[in-house]
């Protein structure tokens, strides 16, 4: 049957959405004109903080990945310097906004280019009829592939989803460079929000780790490239070492494999 005729599944956790809001979740919300949080003044500031974050919690998540830290100086500067041809540089990819799952680019997003942009001075979009491929239309657009996250050494969030970089031949280039160094080990693709955890807790390649909740295990082989890093240079082997654990022990076979 046509992908057209798939119906999207409701988006949402009642339950879990009245626990936030019982948190005072919506109570602050983000000004862009002092970049930082203050408090609503009022029920519809709260109303709009809600919308604002429901609306982001059914976005599609990025594809982001991470160049080891424990990858050889030499052979980094090497990857990064090859990723220059995909960081920051705009190239034209080719999406479907009206595909079955809900679509590779948000709507709901600023820089999504409709009717409506056009007409109020936005970048002019390109559609290709593209009906043997089981769409109406397909847009393209000028993204540039991965940018670097700040907050996170060496690493990357892509701009599109997984299945428009396995689907655009444009990008055949740069998904094959993906594949080629994750199965080499020197690149793991990870969630950027999973990245974050090992950031913020500062492991020391001296420390301990006792990961509780280890499975799939992105986060823990993070933490293992911290605590395999020798203390100082006589050391012979690493002081560190994490242990890693998992309630269900179908997802701890996960953890072995990873």
């Amino acid at each position: 049957s046509n992908r057209k005729d798939y119906v999207p599944i409701f988006q949402g956790n009642p339950r879990m959405e009245a626990y936030y809001a019982l948190q005072g979740l919506h109570n602050d919300m983000f000004d862009g004109k002092t970049q930082s949080f203050r408090p609503c003044s009022n029920d519809e500031e709260r109303k709009k903080e809600r919308a604002t974050w429901l609306s982001n919690l059914r976005k599609v998540l990025p594809a982001s990945f991470r160049i080891g830290t424990d990858v050889d100086a030499g052979l980094r500067d090497r990857l990064e310097h090859e990723l220059e041809e995909f960081v920051g540089t705009e190239m034209e990819i080719m999406i479907d906004p009206e595909d079955g799952k809900g679509g590779y680019i948000n709507p709901e997003d600023e820089n999504y280019e409709n009717d409506d942009s056009k007409k109020q001075g936005g970048e002019k979009k390109n559609e290709v009829d593209n009906s043997t491929a089981g769409s109406s239309k397909l847009m393209i657009k000028k993204i540039a592939p991965a940018k670097k996250i700040p907050f996170v050494p060496h690493a990357y969030q892509l701009s599109l989803d997984r299945k428009t970089i396995r689907r655009n031949e444009r990008l055949n280039k740069f998904h094959e460079w993906l594949k080629v160094q994750t199965l080499a080990g020197f690149v793991t693709r990870q969630e950027t929000v999973s990245m974050i955890p090992p950031v913020v807790l500062g492991v020391q390649p001296d420390n301990a780790v006792l990961d509780m909740c280890a499975a799939p295990g992105s986060k823990t082989s993070q933490l293992l490239e911290i605590v395999s890093m020798p203390t100082e240079e006589t050391d012979k082997e690493p002081r560190g070492c994490v242990v890693a654990n998992d309630s269900d022990p179908k997802r701890a076979y996960m953890l072995v494999h990873q």
